[in-house]
């Protein structure tokens, strides 16, 4: 297939899971069309050629963010399904702020001026470079900032459940069995 039959291709399709996270009546099944828009944007990386975006995109979002929602929701447990339903003012409010949306980016795709940028480099290799040169304290900084946030909930996390006796858990102890009666052995 040629890249532009790829392009529409994967936009119709990150597309179709964008339209079924926002109208989804179940969470998981928002969550699956949220999955699908994800991995379809990270094909579109793929096809313009920026492989780390894409590994990026597939990686980060279309795996860590989506099994986090999916996690969120099954430790919420199952009251998170009942949903109020809306009045049918807040589906026109909502239909004309989508139009008017659409009309004004439209508008100026179509009346912008544009200009095509000097190829750049973005393969791989030449982004590694970059990052593990140029940008090698803020990309440490960086992670180590995630790691001190991560220990941080951990903590927090910890000290929300000493204090709740229902998540101690207690272990069972190994008790003897009682010993026979020579009364009873007879």
């Amino acid at each position: 297939m040629s890249a532009s039959v790829l392009f529409y291709l994967y936009a119709a399709v990150a597309l179709a899971g964008a339209i079924v996270l926002v109208t989804a009546r179940n969470l998981i099944h928002g969550v699956v069309g949220l999955f699908a828009t994800l991995v379809a944007i990270g094909a579109l990386f793929l096809v313009l050629g920026c492989e780390f975006l894409a590994a990026m995109q597939l990686f980060v979002y279309g795996g860590a963010i989506t099994v986090l929602v999916l996690m969120g929701l099954m430790i919420s447990g199952p009251g998170v399904e009942k949903e109020a339903r809306p009045r049918r003012a807040v589906y026109w409010v909502a239909g004309i702020v989508s139009v008017l949306f659409f009309v004004a980016v439209a508008t100026v795709l179509w009346t912008t001026n544009w200009h095509i940028a000097e190829p750049y480099p973005h393969d791989t290799a030449s982004l590694a470079a970059i990052l593990f040169s140029r940008y090698v304290l803020p990309f440490e900084i960086a992670g180590l900032s995630l790691t001190i946030a991560l220990i941080g909930a951990i903590v927090i996390a910890r000290e929300d459940d000493a204090g709740d006796p229902a998540s101690e858990v207690e272990m069972p102890t190994a008790t003897a069995l009682p010993a026979e009666s020579e009364g009873d052995a007879a």
